[in-house]
């Protein structure tokens, strides 16, 4: 009972240091150029530089638009909207692939010579806005319908325009990097209670075929670095293992959700009332409907960027949690420590918070997981991602190069976790999340529960 207590109070107290945002005076943070540390030490974190790009406000309003108006441009220039004299040709591929250049290269660069930043700590009389508050979380909605926008675009400027088959995988690549920022909006509207919010991400993640997301990642907020959790990899285990599991195991989950929100209501199981079964029908009716509106080439570039999003979606989550764990507590190994900021990777980087509405302000959100992004604030002490997460998502293609990056610093974060939670290092194994973790998990998701407000 004793440790059991003092766990629950470092949990109260993780969550109490993060509503208050209060950073101490010693820190292994560093605002170097093109420098980065884990903030691993036993020392409390000393206060970070804090600059005016992560004030929640006109940065926080503007940045998320960045890879829809990169689409924007890219559609502009395979439509030949934009034109181009024959000294400046080779500057078209250029726009029409903008967005994984600005995504993997321009923007992770600028985040590497800016350093890692705090965010200015919020102010005394701040308060978080209930979880149905549509103000707060206004952008995300407006970038979902912006991208929209752009998306019936360009599916009628391939439509109208000549084919031109060097530039349409480059344009095709571009929208589905402006559709994985637009699904780090939606991650954040299903994490409201408005019905705007919700039903603004649900039309996103059906036309992308990633409804189970929406229906699932509740289940992820209460399972974290556990082993029934398949959408946390554990150490050791490869991009390309973890892959096809993580999508399985998220189709099974909501469908299984579903099941049991029919079962308890007392309705059919094939009925309208099975929320996860309409949703697939309305996947494939709006692929046949974007077939016959667009033609066959728009019909590719949708399925194209359906895919970039959902290797995207994976890689990301991949990163938040890799190699991270939740020991079983002391004496009672059926249950897990609670979570902690521990339990997920962190960035500092002011970009790319910006376009992921600082959701990789990770061990936060985790911990507060109705907070609106414009609230959130990285942990005091906890594991942050050695370079930004958008080129550490290369580094995942190569397995041996992530391992060699992320494996040291992974065991560093589980030794100071338990260093964190008072259990000594004997008394549990680190590696209990083993790569049979999505096995493990596809037999456990049937034992989730609905949607919960974690």
């Amino acid at each position: 009972m004793e440790v059991q207590q003092r766990l629950r109070n470092l949990h109260l107290r993780a969550v109490r240091d993060l509503q208050c945002y209060r950073i101490a005076r010693k820190s292994r943070i560093c605002s170097g150029r093109c420098r980065a540390v884990s903030n691993l030490s036993g020392s409390a974190p000393k206060s970070g530089p804090t600059s005016a790009l992560t004030q929640h406000g006109l940065f926080q309003c503007s940045v998320p638009f960045i890879l829809p108006v990169a689409a924007a441009v890219a559609t502009a220039a395979y439509g030949g909207s934009l034109a181009f004299g024959p000294d400046i040709a080779w500057l078209r591929p250029i726009l029409v692939g903008s967005g994984p250049l600005l995504l993997h290269f321009i923007l992770p660069f600028v985040d590497m010579f800016l350093g890692q930043q705090h965010p200015p700590p919020l102010g005394p009389t701040s308060k978080v806005p209930p979880a149905d508050d549509f103000a707060a979380r206004v952008v995300p909605t407006i970038v979902v319908i912006v991208h929209l926008a752009v998306v019936a675009t360009t599916y009628a400027t391939i439509a109208t325009a000549p084919l031109q088959p060097l530039l349409l995988p480059l344009l095709a690549y571009s929208l589905g990097t402006s559709s994985s920022s637009t699904m780090a909006a939606c991650h954040e509207l299903i994490h409201s209670r408005n019905p705007v919010h919700l039903s603004a991400a649900a039309l996103f993640l059906t036309l992308y075929w990633w409804y189970p997301y929406y229906r699932a990642h509740h289940q992820h907020h209460l399972h974290v670095c556990t082993p029934v959790d398949y959408t946390c990899a554990p150490k050791g285990m490869s991009f390309y293992s973890y892959f096809l599991p993580y999508f399985a195991c998220s189709y099974a989950e909501a469908w299984q959700l579903a099941i049991q929100e029919c079962d308890r209501a007392g309705k059919p199981r094939y009925s309208h009332h099975n929320t996860t079964l309409v949703a697939v029908v309305v996947q494939a009716l709006l692929a046949a409907m974007i077939y016959a509106i667009f033609g066959p080439v728009a019909t590719a570039v949708h399925v194209t960027s359906n895919i970039v999003l959902l290797v995207y979606m994976a890689t990301l989550d991949y990163i938040l949690h890799y190699g991270l764990v939740r020991p079983p507590m002391p004496g009672n190994e059926r249950r897990n420590t609670p979570i902690t900021p521990y339990s997920s990777w962190n960035s500092l980087y002011a970009l790319e918070n910006g376009i992921y509405y600082n959701v990789l302000y990770h061990s936060d959100h985790h911990l507060h997981g109705m907070k609106s992004y414009g609230y959130l604030r990285p942990p005091v002490d906890g594991p942050l991602s050695p370079f930004p997460i958008n080129l550490l998502g290369l580094f995942v293609l190569v397995p041996p190069l992530w391992r060699s990056v992320m494996d040291k610093i992974a065991d560093e974060a589980n030794a100071k976790h338990l260093e964190y939670l008072g259990i000594a290092a004997a008394a549990v194994t680190t590696t209990d999340i083993t790569s049979d973790a999505a096995t493990a998990a596809a037999a456990t998701s049937s034992e989730a529960v609905a949607r919960e407000d974690v």
